[in-house]
Formats: structure tokens, sequence, C-alpha cells
């Protein structure tokens, strides 16, 4: 994995027996799902759900998922009588991450899950509640294309970057034959984004792939469109697309240091945003632990974000991104696995 990060470890060993954990925020990827439209030109029957939907693998991974995570991290911060006042979670509109909310949650804390309500605006002020005057649509915050001037920086710091520009000319070769097989025009490696994608769907889910690519076309379009679709969410993209979310994170986290310094323990533990894979990519950016090379975030995987309170009333967080296995992601500033609250805030530009 080329990732700039410490290296792969259970969070828990990390933690300092004396550590508490006192508040987190977790973004996850939503579970398996459908192709999003009808790149290959199927019969639509291939997919009951519907385009774009999760599947019934996708629900069960999400309810394993958040399961897992009550094991690993929250047995003793989230309580299910209290989990309607404890947890705030928010979803992009769209139904696979509305679904993959609700059956996370659920795996979470149980059956309360269903009494907790998944928000598709998120308050401007933290510290108030959420009303008409007091919300941002999630897809301002969650979906990296709603970043102002997204066409023009994905011009400026993609389309326009060597690297970019040299592979597109590397594969240039194969636009015309794969389009041919594929029934499709491709002009530029970012064509190959959707139809990558759409093949590999295919591909684990044993539909039949288009007659005419053999098994290595596949694997290079595959292979191709994920690396243009990491590379849409490079560092110097990512810092702007990322901003919006990690100030929000920012703000629920130094919120939660306040009132736990105050003493005034406060009720709320817990936020989940429920989004897709370019909003990990470009958090990982914001985080300067950018993803690389073919590296896109798989379903079901998660970035956590853990407060802590040591000794003395001393706060500390840290930063675990999971896609197969677990990388603690390390603070930009001195590298340490420990992040101070300051440096998540400076980062985030608080």
């Amino acid at each position: 994995m080329a990732l700039a990060l410490l290296g792969l470890a259970w969070l828990a060993a990390k933690v300092p027996a004396q550590d508490k954990l006192v508040f987190a925020v977790d973004i996850i990827r939503h579970g398996d799902r459908t192709p999003l439209t009808n790149l290959l030109g199927e019969n639509p029957t291939n997919w009951p759900e519907g385009f774009g939907n999760l599947t019934a693998l996708g629900t069960n991974q999400e309810y394993a998922l958040g399961a897992a995570l009550r094991g690993r991290f929250y047995g003793g911060l989230l309580d299910s009588n209290t989990a309607p006042e404890s947890i705030r979670a928010f979803s992009t509109d769209m139904d696979r991450t509305r679904q993959s909310a609700r059956f996370f949650l659920s795996g979470l804390v149980g059956g309360i899950a269903q009494s907790i309500p998944i928000l598709t605006n998120i308050p401007v002020d933290v510290t108030a509640g959420l009303s008409k005057d007091n919300g941002i649509s999630t897809a301002k915050v969650l979906i990296p294309e709603k970043t102002a001037n997204f066409p023009a920086l994905e011009t400026r710091y993609v389309l326009d970057a060597p690297e970019w520009v040299a592979t597109n000319g590397a594969l240039r070769p194969q636009f015309a034959r794969w389009g041919g097989a594929l029934n499709r025009k491709i002009v530029s490696v970012q064509d190959l984004i959707g139809l990558g994608d759409s093949l590999y769907i295919h591909q684990i889910h044993h539909v039949p792939l288009p007659a005419g690519l053999g098994p290595e076309d596949v694997e290079a379009v595959i292979a191709a469109g994920r690396w243009a679709f990491v590379y849409e969410y490079n560092p110097d993209i990512g810092r702007f697309t990322g901003k919006a979310l990690l100030g929000k994170i920012a703000e629920y986290i130094g919120n939660a240091r306040r009132e736990e310094a105050s003493q005034r323990k406060t009720v709320l533990k817990y936020v989940l945003f429920s989004a897709h894979d370019n909003t990990l990519l470009s958090e990982m950016s914001a985080l300067r632990a950018p993803l690389t090379g073919t590296n896109s975030p798989p379903y079901a995987s998660f970035l956590h974000f853990a407060l802590f309170e040591g000794g003395g009333r001393d706060f500390h967080i840290q930063v675990l991104y999971h896609d197969h296995e677990d990388h603690l992601v390390p603070d930009p500033e001195n590298g340490g696995a420990a992040w101070s609250v300051e440096h998540l805030l400076k980062l985030a530009g608080q």
C-alpha cells in the first residue's frame, strides 16, 4: 500500500490503558452497490435493486461494520438507552448512503438505532441544534464535486498535471479498441472511471462481461479507471475538496474537548458521516496522508477520529483509516501517532 501512514496496527493497542475515549467521529463509505448507470448497455434485470443502489451484500457489510466497531471502540462510550441523544448521524441524500447509515447504526447500537434520524443537513454551528436557519446541505460537505470552483481545480491539479497527461498518452492507443468492445467513445483516461467501476462490479457479482474484452483488457480498464479516480483527489486538489468536512470534524472534536475539560460532560458522544469513496479520498489528502495508485477506498471502508482524555485533563486524537487493514494516520505536524487537538484545528483552518 502506497500510503503516507505510520503502519498497520489495532488502534486499541496504541492507546495507553489510562486514556479514556470521550468522543469519536466516523466517516464510512456505503456498502456494496450495483453499477451507478447502465454504461454497458445491458439488460436492467441483471440488477433487480436498480442502478446505484445497495445490494444485500452491502447491507450485511454495513451491519457487520457497525457491530465490529462497537466491539472495538464504543463499548464504554455509547449506551443503547441514550443513543438517540448521544449519536448524530448524517448522510448524503442518496438511498445507498442513507441505508448504509441505518444498517451501520443497527450494528453499532442495536434496535434503538431506528430512533436515530439520518440527517441530510449539517449544523452550521455544531454547538447549536439543527434548524432551518442553522443547516447546510450534506452535499456541500460530503460530496467533493460540490466544492466551489471544482471544475477549475480539476483542470489545474488533475487534467493539466504531467502525470495525468503522461498516463493518458500511454493508454490512448487502447482507447479505440476498448471503446469498440464496450460500445462507448473513450477519449481520455477519465472515461475509464465509470467503465472500470461497472466492469469491476460485474466481475465480483459474476455477471457476464462484454464479449469483446479479454480478461487482461478487463483488468487493465479497471486498474486505469481506479488510478484516474484516485488521482482526481490527489493532495493538490484534495486539500480543497476535503476541507469542508475536515472543518466540521474539527469543530465537533474541539467542542467535545471544551465540554469535557469544563466537566459539563456533553450528551453528544459520537458523530457519523455516511458518504462515498471520493469523500474518503478527499479527507485522506486533506489529512496529508493521501491514497495513491489504485488504492481507492473499498465498500464499507472508514475513517475514524477518536478523542481521548489522558491524565491531568490532557486530550489527544488518534486517526485511523481502514480499507482491508488498519492504517494509523500520523499527525503531519510531528509524525506522531497521537494528534493534538490544536494541530487538527490548525489543519482544518479553524
